[in-house]
């Protein structure tokens, strides 16, 4: 992977996610406990599969930012079956989402389906109404007004 990619503050803020899931697994597990034992087990594999890949990136042994794989900060764009939804929104941790802002939790269905994907993937995201599939047309990473909301 070209280091140029990493900045001081992408680096600063990729720590600041690995921190934030290594104090609060057990939070977020016991939380998800509540929903379902599968999701509890889901969870935890999607936490320790995004840890690796932060892990990658930090050492400059992965390509996820050439490939343009969702993050947390991430910007979507999205297309929900056949709507294509005007803007993009933002993949961000509990607490910092909210619709006006155009964000999606991290946590929520649709947060954890599109954490990872690449853009031209298709995702089934299932909520309490239903499920709908989701395309993800484009993926920005803007980790400058990332690193602030984070703190």
């Amino acid at each position: 992977m070209s280091h140029s990619l990493i900045t001081d503050s992408l680096r600063e803020e990729l720590v600041r996610q690995l921190v934030y899931l290594d104090e609060n697994e057990y939070a977020i597990l016991d939380r998800v406990a509540s929903e379902s034992p599968a999701d509890r087990t889901a969870i935890r594999t999607l936490i320790r599969k995004y840890q690796e890949r932060v892990q990658g990136i930090l050492s400059g042994t992965g390509d996820e930012l050439e490939r343009c794989v969702v993050l947390v900060g991430s910007w979507v764009s999205l297309q929900i079956g056949p709507e294509t939804l005007k803007d993009a929104y933002r993949i961000v941790i509990p607490g910092e989402s909210g619709l006006d802002e155009h964000c999606i939790s991290l946590w929520s269905p649709m947060g954890r389906e599109l954490l990872l994907t690449e853009p031209g993937e298709t995702v089934t995201v299932h909520t309490p109404l239903g499920s709908d599939r989701v395309l993800v047309l484009n993926n920005v990473y803007d980790y400058a007004s990332g690193a602030e909301r984070l703190g």
